[in-house]
């Protein structure tokens, strides 16, 4: 238990730090974008390619998927549902219940004959 919350904390912390790395980098790219929109490319290595998007694309969508990956799990956790104390104890309530009532139903059944 203890080294899933330590491995949990080690990727926030990774995914923090790629957070304050990409962060600047996304405002950068979305300032030359902005900027070269409004007027002309000055030079060549001043635009971003396409193969540059794409690896930025993948690298967000690579430090997103980390970062939603424990709440996928949570969220997993949540949905499956293992019985606990009281569902038992209210089964085996039921299970008495209806024996008692069979036994009672046969007892009044022998003393009306």
């Amino acid at each position: 238990m203890a080294e899933k919350w330590i491995q949990r904390i080690k990727e926030r912390l990774f995914l923090f730090t790629a957070a304050v790395c990409l962060i600047p980098l996304i405002f950068a790219v979305a300032a030359s974008t902005a900027g070269s929109a409004t007027t002309a490319p000055k030079a060549p290595e001043t635009t971003i390619t396409a193969m540059d998007r794409q690896v930025l694309e993948e690298v967000v969508n690579m430090a997103l998927e980390r970062q939603l990956a424990p709440i996928k799990e949570m969220l997993t956790e949540l949905t499956i549902r293992q019985p606990t104390l009281p569902d038992i104890l209210g089964g085996l309530g039921y299970i008495l219940g209806l024996f008692g009532l069979w036994a009672y139903f046969l007892s009044k059944r022998k003393k009306d004959s």
